[in-house]
This record gives C-alpha cells, sequence and structure tokens, in this order.
C-alpha cells in the first residue's frame, strides 16, 4: 500500500486550464509560419482567434505543430470571421511536464531514451497524410504510461507531456504519440532542395515521395519531415519486454542509527519508507529497481546524495532491501530504470 500512495502522490497530478485573457492585437497577415516555442494556443492567443478555429481553417486533426509549418491564422474566403465565445472558452493549453498515471502497486515482468523531450510544447503531427514526427503506438489491454516507458527506455512523463499531459486512463485502441526515435524513417528538408533531388538521394521516385506524404504540390518547405518511402517505423516491445536498465550496480542498506536523521533532500530518513539515495538524480525522482537475479522489483524514490562508499550505485533503505529481498550485510547487483523525472 505504501508503494501505491507513493506513486499515487508523486504521479497524480491535475493540469489546469489557462486563464482567459483579451486578445492581442493581430496582425494583418493571413498566414503565419511557426517558430521554435510555439503552440497552437500561444498562436491563437496571439491573433485573437481560438484553437479550435485554427484547426479548422488548416484542417488539423490535432494541436501538435511542426517548426516552420505555415498556418492560416484568418478564415478562408468562404467562411465567416467571426469567433465565438465559446470558441475561445474550450481552448486549453496543450503542454504541460507535471504528473502521470498511476503505477501498479508490484511490478509483473509479465506485464509490465533514456529520452528526453528538448521543448514539449512541440510535439508535433503533420494532420493529413503526411508522416508524425513523433512515433505512435495503439493502446491495448493493461498499457500505461510507467509500463510504456519501461519497454521503450525512456520516462513515464516523457509520454505523459508528448500526449498532452492526459491523466484519463489509458483506453483500449487509443493512438499515443511515442518519442521520436519509434518515428517511421524521414528526411528533414533542407534549403534548396527539391523533391527530385531527395527523392534521388534515397533512390525512389518523386510518385513515391508525394504518395507516402500525401503531397499534392511539388513545392516543400524547409524545415518539413518527408517520410521515407518503404520504410518502416521501429516496433513496440511487447509487453514484459523491458529496454535495458539506465545502470547497474551495487547497492547498500542504510545504517539502523541513521533512522529519524535529515538527508541532503531535507526530508528525514524513514527506514521503512521507499527511498533511495543517488548521485545526480533529482529529489523527488522515481526508479524502478530490479534484482534479475531472483525476479525482484520495487518502486523506490529519491531523497538523497550519496552513495559515499566507492563502487557502490546508490543506499537503499530498509524498506527497500525487503522488497528486492536483500540483507544488510550483502551487497547484490541491482539494475535501475528511471521512471519518472520530478521537476525540483
Amino acid at each position: 500500500m505504501r508503494t501505491l500512495a507513493l506513486l499515487v502522490g508523486l504521479l497524480l497530478m491535475m493540469t489546469g486550464l489557462p486563464q482567459a485573457g483579451s486578445a492581442q492585437e493581430a496582425p494583418s497577415d493571413s498566414t503565419y509560419t511557426v517558430q521554435s516555442g510555439d503552440t497552437l494556443y500561444s498562436i491563437a492567443q496571439r491573433f485573437g482567434v481560438s484553437v479550435q478555429a485554427l484547426q479548422r481553417w488548416n484542417d488539423l486533426e490535432d494541436t501538435a505543430l511542426q517548426v516552420g509549418q505555415t498556418l492560416r491564422v484568418r478564415p478562408p474566403p468562404d467562411e465567416s470571421q467571426t469567433v465565438t465565445k465559446d470558441d475561445a472558452a474550450t481552448d486549453t493549453a496543450t503542454a504541460a511536464d507535471t504528473a502521470t498515471a498511476a503505477a501498479p502497486t508490484t511490478v509483473d515482468a509479465a506485464t509490465t531514451d533514456p529520452s528526453t523531450v528538448a521543448d514539449t510544447t512541440e510535439a508535433p503531427s503533420p494532420p493529413t497524410g503526411p508522416p508524425p514526427l513523433y512515433g505512435r503506438h495503439t493502446v491495448e489491454a493493461g498499457d500505461s504510461f510507467v509500463n510504456l516507458a519501461l519497454r521503450l527506455g525512456t520516462v513515464a512523463d516523457t509520454l505523459y507531456a508528448l500526449n498532452d499531459s492526459t491523466t484519463a486512463p489509458l483506453s483500449p485502441d487509443q493512438a499515443l504519440r511515442l518519442p521520436k526515435r519509434f518515428a517511421p524513417p524521414s528526411h528533414t528538408v533542407q534549403p534548396e532542395e527539391t523533391l527530385y533531388s531527395i527523392a534521388g538521394q534515397y533512390g525512389v521516385s518523386v510518385r513515391a515521395f508525394r504518395a507516402a506524404n500525401d503531397l499534392d504540390t511539388m513545392s516543400i518547405q524547409p524545415g518539413r519531415r518527408l517520410r521515407l518511402p518503404g520504410r518502416e517505423a521501429p516496433d513496440v516491445p511487447p509487453p514484459g519486454d523491458w529496454a535495458e536498465p539506465d545502470s547497474t550496480g551495487a547497492v547498500a542498506v542504510y545504517p539502523k542509527a541513521f533512522a529519524g536523521r535529515l538527508t541532503a533532500s531535507g526530508t528525514p530518513y524513514a527506514p521503512d519508507a521507499l527511498v533511495v539515495s543517488h548521485p545526480s538524480l533529482p529529489y523527488g525522482a522515481v526508479v524502478l529497481l530490479s534484482r534479475p537475479d531472483a525476479d525482484r522489483h520495487t518502486f523506490a524514490r529519491v531523497i538523497d546524495r550519496g552513495p559515499l562508499e566507492k563502487g557502490v550505485l546508490l543506499d537503499i533503505s530498509a524498506a527497500v532491501a525487503d522488497r528486492l529481498g536483500i540483507d544488510a550485510d550483502a551487497t547484490p547487483t541491482v539494475a535501475l530504470r528511471r521512471v519518472w523525472m520530478s521537476d525540483e
């Protein structure tokens, strides 16, 4: 129960709606080129329109954007320019970096990069035909951000941010964004490149390139990523097939005399808490510790710096040692996988 309470407390927070504000005076241009750091919400505020209107005018299925993408920020000639208050009231911010779905109390190896997102406000996916800039996964029964992160070798908060910080339970057949390394192979258009030169570079026909990217024109903008015909995205590992651990090494159990002492984070050490020390992971980070030789696993939270003993990966509490089946005097090899990285 303590593990469940730890994970629910650390990994679940609801994101808030953006505060309503007066729209800025909109420039007179009818199009806008997406810049680094832009979101559909920030662009809508800048031009005094709603996110829904931008999605409608640009045939966007979601709120993902691509740097260099050209957006229509004024209605087409055949549509009224009226923006209703109801449209504006339904706009929500699309990026956050706090919280994730609840993790199971114990980890079952049969069911259960390190990559980071440099700018989680840009989780782009061209809307109608062009390939996604991020990978895709269709949710299966039993999937959660935590067990998917373990399979993919990333952290749960990366998946959380890529998927608009949703706190709702994942439902079967739901489409999720994955880190870029799980996207189909693609080519980023450089200045002066043409569709003919790119097709020649990869030894495929222009017709195949246009079909793979749903292009109805020969014009392509620098910065756009084009899917390579005939190249498939890497497979998502099946349930129970975890990625390689982030690190492995021996562990040491906190001495009993340390009970009640303040740790480096300011939190008193409690032997019955699932806590550990680590030389660099942020305080509050959640890790999964495993003993492959004994098929024992447990989640734990980083609250301290250390260990001081050379050749030891981390210090663990008595409760963690009990979960892993480690005696106080033993120093078995333990595998560490990052699950959630606190924002502290």
